[in-house]
């Protein structure tokens, strides 16, 4: 490791300047490593749906390495009042939208370049503006100032209890224990689907034309579109579990819920693999989304295993007789 740090240092020190460091000495590269050594001695406290760790890959996506540029938390500035993100050592300044929502203590910014275009992720620790040892306030340039000092921003009002059914029409059925009910529908994100799936249908038709006449530059022209379209979908459906999530805390905090009892659909995937569950749902990021949504309103989580729970009354705690169309009955 040693060898392979002093090897590529020298070489990338030139371009790279100090930022080398935040690649290759104990940073970027032994964070990774890290992790996963440290997911391997915890295996059986991670969450359900984590249920193999794999050690870290390379920076590749579809056989091509991704572009990524580090730098280290000393060597960038943000401009909140230009909107400007400043690189020291390259003299750079890249203009960013939006606003900045966190407040703290800057860490190690990345930038990668995804399709001709920059995203530049920057780590804050929230609420930390002080120095340890010496209690003094760090130095603005390592500040990102915006609108929230801490990830909790509220505690809940009341000490309701609720319970998360998740689905496929019904993406997520809730139930107060004061009898409020709430749903919260799948089917705009169907429909997006079936839109994006009958578009990119046509696309393969085209690319296997191309293909025959061996044109390889409407080939990849098509492949290029086949791309954009898969990556619009997957982010409409993130936005529609982040706005999910954000409603649904909301609206069980406003309600004085305090604990919350998430159905997790094991191997639902697998046991029942559809065109729902495998390329629609993503039920492990929607379930990320909401307990970390949850958490910001000091409301606690707990994950339930659903295998079998239908089998069995949860009242009764006997084995129920299954109905037509899903309908079942438990003594009375």
């Amino acid at each position: 490791m040693n060898g392979t740090w002093k090897k590529y240092y020298e070489k990338y020190k030139k371009v790279l300047g100090v930022n080398a460091q935040a690649v290759l000495q104990k940073k970027k590269n032994n964070e990774a490593w890290s992790s996963f050594f440290s997911l391997l001695k915890n295996k059986d406290k991670l969450p359900l749906f984590m249920n193999h760790v794999s050690p870290p890959g390379y920076w590749k996506e579809d056989g091509k390495r991704k572009l990524i540029l580090v730098v280290r938390q000393d060597r960038y500035k943000v401009d909140e009042e230009r909107h400007a993100l400043i690189l020291k050592d390259w003299k750079m300044e890249i203009p960013f939208s939006g606003r900045l929502r966190w407040s703290g203590v800057q860490g190690r910014l990345e930038i990668h370049i995804i399709n001709n275009r920059f995203y530049a992720y920057i780590p804050v620790d929230v609420g930390r503006v002080v120095a340890k040892r010496s209690g003094k306030l760090v130095k603005d340039s390592l500040i990102i100032h915006g609108e929230r000092g801490k990830i909790q921003i509220s505690s809940p009002k009341g000490n309701k209890v609720a319970s998360v059914d998740l689905g496929i029409n019904m993406l997520a059925t809730v139930i107060v224990d004061d009898g409020t009910v709430l749903f919260y529908r799948g089917s705009v994100v169907k429909s997006d689907y079936f839109y994006f799936q009958k578009k990119i249908a046509e696309l393969d038709r085209l690319k296997s034309e191309a293909e025959k006449i061996q044109e390889v530059e409407a080939r990849e022209e098509v492949l290029e579109e086949r791309k954009r379209l898969f990556n619009k979908l997957y982010r409409r459906l993130l936005h529609y579990y982040r706005t999910l999530a954000s409603h649904l805390a909301k609206a069980l905090w406003n309600l004085g819920v305090s604990t919350v009892y998430l159905g997790y659909p094991y191997f639902i995937s697998q046991d029942k693999g559809n065109k729902f569950t495998v390329n629609i749902w993503s039920y492990r990021k929607l379930i990320e989304a909401i307990m970390n949504k949850l958490h910001e309103y000091g409301i606690k989580t707990f994950l339930v295993v659903e295998y079998n729970t239908s089998r069995y009354c949860a009242y009764h705690d006997v084995e129920v007789v299954r109905k037509p169309r899903g309908l079942t009955s438990s003594p009375p």
